[in-house]
């Protein structure tokens, strides 16, 4: 006959034991129970869960420890990229999460609905964009049609025409920057050009979200915002984490807040302040916001729409921005052939540094090629822009509704079977039309409906002051042993380290 527990007998030597003893029969019991969970789930995940035909690490199949543990870490792009390398195109490495590494799945998550196939929405990690604003986003909207009609009220400022009209600011942003760093620059110890990058790309988010510059080039200093950004994003690293885990939200609601919702509540703040300040302006520029303004003041679009706008402006069109520069930087100055190259083009097209602007740049191939192949050596979503998937064929392979999905871009565009030498920087690869790399493996603004909207002022950006500064410039890095990308650190975005680069104003400029 089995044996029964009798809870009645149990309940009176409970009520006896010492406050100690009490203390250790509760830690046992939460053990146990948690014990008994997490073995439970790991076996359920492992052979019951709609994914559990797909292969990765043991972890990641059976829990979320894997995932979490890479994640913090800030590696994880390159974890992804291992178990590529091991279990093939497709790799589970969360319970109901898949990354994909094929030409295909680019097409096949982020592509338009066509053909019947249903829309594969944002995952519940890009919310945490909004968090903080009573109004969701360009970034953070999920649902097809709302980021539609924020789209369409956006376009307008980063059209051809906008951004020709707009080009002046940038131009004198870069100017700012150019004369900087031959004051800064030019002495022994050089300048670390991952912050004067940043500095540079803040000054002209401020000009062109708010009306006004931060002023961090003409005063060589970062502004407080900018540090609040980053540490925004390392914090949606730690709610998407705690998110998963059902245990771990309820910790994370005890312990996190008073660290999340300070750095929340200041970025907000501050977006805030600067919106009713460009409201108030009433300035005849143009700009990112002005089109938005209008449709505010007919009641389209309210304050904090346009406001939760303007942030993810500053968090995507500043930082990917900044990253970019930094890592091409560093490419180029260990990669002597494609500098010279680079210098030779840009100072062979022009005759002085006042006829450089961002239509002839855009027409120089070298330098294109420089852009494209920064861009694929260093992607600035290196890490995957997560999909839920509706149930669908990915890659040849039927994935089921509500698993999350997407393409590891830093896999897809570091492997040998797209790229030549894929470690190595070779802008020659996209001008060659013998070469047999296959270019739409790289796709560092995403493709669809939800391609970056900036694509265009991101060119613009890049082009011009890579020709300004390589035309007025010579470069040279100071710290020659520096491992770039084992040196950084992915939180949704890049967490780069320091450049330091001495500069040398070439003769005749």
């Amino acid at each position: 006959m089995a044996s029964t527990i009798d809870v009645n007998k149990l309940l009176p030597l409970f009520q006896a034991a010492t406050p100690a003893e009490r203390a250790r029969y509760a830690g046992i019991l939460a053990v146990s129970l948690f014990s008994v969970y997490f073995l439970s789930t790991s076996i359920y995940n492992l052979f019951f869960h709609p994914l559990a035909k797909f292969p990765g690490p043991f972890l990641a199949r059976s829990s979320l420890l894997w995932r979490i543990w890479k994640s913090m870490r800030g590696r994880f792009h390159r974890a992804i990229e291992r178990e590529h390398r091991r279990y093939g195109p497709v790799v589970r490495i969360s319970p109901n999460e898949l990354s994909f590494a094929s030409v295909a799945s680019w097409k096949d998550i982020y592509g338009h609905a066509v053909g019947g196939k249903s829309t594969m929405i944002k995952s519940e990690f890009y919310e945490m964009y909004g968090s903080g604003f009573d109004s969701l986003c360009i970034g953070s909207e999920r649902d097809p049609k709302n980021h539609n009609r924020m789209r369409k009220s956006l376009s307008a400022a980063f059209s051809t025409k906008a951004l020709s009209e707009q080009e002046f600011i940038i131009q004198k942003c870069v100017d700012g920057l150019i004369a900087q760093l031959g004051r800064k620059g030019t002495q022994p110890k050089g300048v670390n050009m991952t912050k004067w990058y940043e500095m540079f790309a803040f000054d002209v988010l401020g000009e062109m979200a708010f009306g006004e510059s931060f002023h961090c080039v003409e005063s060589g200093e970062p502004h407080f915002w900018s540090e609040l950004v980053t540490k925004h994003l390392f914090f949606i690293t730690v709610l998407d984490n705690l998110s998963r885990y059902p245990l771990l939200v309820s910790l994370g609601k005890v312990f996190l807040p008073w660290l999340t919702v300070s750095v929340r509540d200041k970025h907000t703040g501050y977006t805030r302040a600067k919106v009713a300040q460009r409201l108030a302006a009433k300035t005849s520029r143009k700009d990112f916001l002005t089109n938005l303004i209008g449709k505010v003041e007919s009641g389209e679009v309210n304050t904090e729409e346009l406001t939760a706008h303007s942030s993810t402006l500053v968090i995507a069109g500043g930082e990917t921005i900044a990253t970019f520069f930094a890592a091409v930087t560093y490419y180029l100055l260990t990669t002597p052939e494609a500098y010279g190259k680079l210098r030779m083009e840009i100072r062979a097209r022009y005759k002085s540094y006042d006829e450089i602007d961002s239509t002839t740049a855009q027409q120089l191939p070298y330098l294109q090629a420089v852009i494209s192949e920064g861009l694929r050596m260093y992607p600035p979503g290196a890490q995957g822009f997560p999909r839920v998937c509706p149930g669908a064929m990915i890659d040849g392979q039927y994935v089921p509704a509500g698993a999350e999905v997407y393409t590891s871009a830093w896999t897809v565009t570091h492997d040998p079977q797209y790229f030549h030498e894929p470690m190595s920087f070779k802008p020659e690869r996209w001008l060659d039309p013998n070469c047999a790399d296959v270019k739409d493996a790289s796709q560092p603004f995403s493709l669809g409906p939800r391609g970056c909207l900036g694509r265009n002022f991101a060119y613009v950006e890049m082009s011009l002051l890579l020709a300004k500064l390589h035309y007025m410039y010579d470069m040279e890095l100071l710290n020659k042993k520096l491992d770039w990308e084992g040196n950084s650190h992915m939180h949704v975005m890049w967490w780069k380290p320091a450049l330091n680069v001495h500069f040398t104003r070439r003769v005749g400029a």
